[in-house]
């Protein structure tokens, strides 16, 4: 499977379990490296909300030679930031309340758990403090910023 069907699966499943009509959404994604995050040793990627609902995912490029694990749990922990962008904040609680997964307030933190209570599978820190689906430790750690 390429990056790009990864993040256009991914992006569909995050849809269907949330009950979003994704041909209603403005959704589009990129990749490149003019952005200030990805000069950091763990800057892989960023979403972004414009005016009027647009969403907008951005990787680096050295997201293409990063394992899948890394890969995955990238993509699915900055779709998680985009539904939250996109969904009320108490109907969005409920939800994942009856999938037994409790959204903190904090948005990194949320956007992990977002990606739990939709892929039942958690965000991993690994040695990189990195995102991965396989490895590190769980939850985000708080030097990181919650």
């Amino acid at each position: 499977m390429s990056f790009q069907e990864l993040v256009a699966g991914r992006w569909l499943e995050a849809c269907k379990a949330v009950g979003a009509d994704p041909a209603q959404i403005d959704f589009s994604w990129g990749y490149g490296d003019d952005y200030d995050h990805f000069k950091k040793k763990r800057g892989f990627a960023v979403c972004f909300m414009h005016d009027g609902g647009r969403i907008r995912l951005l990787f680096s490029t050295k997201i293409f030679d990063a394992p899948r694990h890394r890969q995955d749990a990238l993509v699915r922990h900055e779709i998680a930031h985009a539904i939250d962008f996109l969904t009320e904040e108490d109907w969005l609680d409920e939800w994942a309340a009856c999938r037994l997964i409790n959204l903190p307030s904090t948005p990194e933190r949320r956007a992990d758990a977002l990606a739990e209570a939709i892929w039942r599978e958690p965000i991993k820190y690994d040695k990189d403090l990195v995102q991965s689906t396989m490895f590190g430790t769980f939850p985000r750690p708080e030097k990181l910023g919650l």
